[in-house]
């Protein structure tokens, strides 16, 4: 009965989402129910404690609440969530990320469509720009390109989230939180498992490439044209005459981030902080000093937002991991699979899959693990399970209901029904198949 009553929790929340709730209403909604439902048939703690109690805070052995579980998050990853928004936020007004796409896109010419953009898309998600800011530095190539090469406009949210929303977010050494929030998570370096995940993000980087190949050849067969609206015109027109920095300068702050990130023991947040001040310093002639605390505020409100949103959500699995029932979801995982590892890709996959994000997904998730888990695997067994649950995260997370899915396919003016098949395989089913060469590795190489 309880483990039935955490599930229809869980779609409560689903449920929610999609009627366009709110994410922290949405969390807040589920987790009272979820709490009433368990003290009235398994006798759990009341909705009053476990919504408002902060004895976690003080005692890391009372039981967690739905704002000790907000709180621990927000705390956390605040700096994460902060500077990587700040970073982004200056490659969109300098110019920079336009930059570097437009830099990558002439070098392979307008005949090479496909790998031009794919490769744009990585090398600037890869290099620390947000997924949303390297959207809107796209999305005017893209445009073009598309127009030249005579490529249907449906296939935009396909060719964008196969470039810049796979394995650029979770291969070892991205400032992606979806790589670095298990890092931090589970004590490992942010390169953990490095082998087998760059093996794995290759393979998956191929066949993210053949499926956009074959998408276009298939969309061709059909008829299909590149229709220029006036929306589209009005897009391109904005990025003409821009003053931009150049190509190989607007690489340098990724670098330095890349660097830091991955070959110091400074952290995350060091590195970002440290990715921030390289951007002002190599972009002073790009911005307008002016507006700079605007600017830096804009930056500062989209990661607060993004933090709150999954911290919300990760209030909600904290009240989950309360409940009576819980303890018996985490044994019947255990039984079934015989493999932390199993369990972890599961767990990090059906949550991110609930929340429609990554972050949120991990949020939940990890906690769990490493409480269950952690203990009994060795360093070697902890960089694996790093590494599976930051592709895990990038799995599910993209069905339908996900924001950045619609924000994409809403703006570039096309449907779920005409541009969603196509985009989802490249974000939901490829990284899928990809879970099945990563945990083979693992275990070939010794992580798991």
């Amino acid at each position: 009965m309880g483990i039935f009553l955490i599930l229809l929790s869980l779609a409560l929340l689903v449920f929610l989402v999609f009627r366009g709730i709110p994410v922290f209403f949405s969390a807040v909604l589920a987790s009272i129910f979820c709490l009433l439902t368990a003290q009235v048939f398994t006798g759990g703690m009341s909705v009053i404690t476990g919504m408002t109690s902060t004895a976690q805070l003080a005692d890391s052995t009372a039981k967690a609440s739905y704002i000790t579980g907000l709180a621990s998050y927000f705390g956390n990853y605040f700096w994460m969530f902060i500077l990587g928004a700040v970073f982004g936020k200056l490659y969109e007004v300098t110019g920079a990320a336009n930059a570097i796409a437009n830099g990558i896109i002439s070098k392979f010419g307008e005949k090479a469509v496909i790998p031009a953009i794919l490769i744009a898309g990585f090398v600037l998600t890869y290099g620390g720009v947000s997924v949303f800011v390297c959207f809107f530095a796209l999305y005017p190539l893209m445009l073009s390109m598309f127009e030249k090469a005579d490529i249907s406009r449906k296939l935009i949210p396909a060719f964008y989230f196969a470039g810049a929303g796979t394995a650029s977010g979770w291969m070892p050494g991205s400032p992606q939180l979806q790589n670095t929030i298990p890092a931090e998570a589970l004590g490992v370096p942010y390169n953990a498992a490095l082998v087998p995940g760059m093996i794995a993000g290759i393979f998956e980087m191929v066949l993210v490439f053949a499926w956009i190949y074959w998408c276009v050849k298939r969309s061709k067969q059909k008829g299909e044209h590149f229709e220029m609206s006036e929306a589209d015109k009005k897009e391109i027109e904005k990025v003409k005459g821009l003053k931009l920095p150049g190509f190989l300068l607007s690489l340098v702050p990724m670098a330095i981030l890349l660097v830091v990130l991955n070959f110091t023991s400074l952290g995350a947040p060091t590195s970002l902080f440290i990715g921030v001040l390289a951007a002002l310093v190599c972009f002073m002639k790009q911005l307008n000093w002016k507006e700079i605390w605007p600017t830096l505020r804009s930056g500062l409100m989209g990661g607060v937002n993004s933090l709150f949103n999954t911290a919300s959500v990760v209030g909600f699995g904290s009240v989950v991991q309360g409940t009576p029932a819980f303890a018996t979801i985490i044994g019947g995982l255990t039984s079934i699979s015989g493999n932390p590892l199993i369990v972890s890709t599961l767990a990090v996959a059906a949550m991110s899959g609930v929340c429609g994000s990554g972050t949120g997904g991990e949020g939940i998730a990890l906690p769990i693990i490493k409480e269950y888990f952690v203990g009994s695997m060795s360093p070697a067994q902890i960089q694996g399970l790093a590494r599976i649950s930051g592709l895990a995260s990038l799995t599910l997370d993209s069905l339908p209901h996900c924001g950045l899915v619609v924000t994409v396919i809403d703006y570039s003016g096309n449907t779920h029904k005409d541009s969603y098949i196509q985009a989802g395989v490249a974000n939901v089913v490829i990284p899928i198949i990809t879970l099945f060469v990563l945990i083979p590795l693992c275990f070939m190489f010794g992580f798991a």
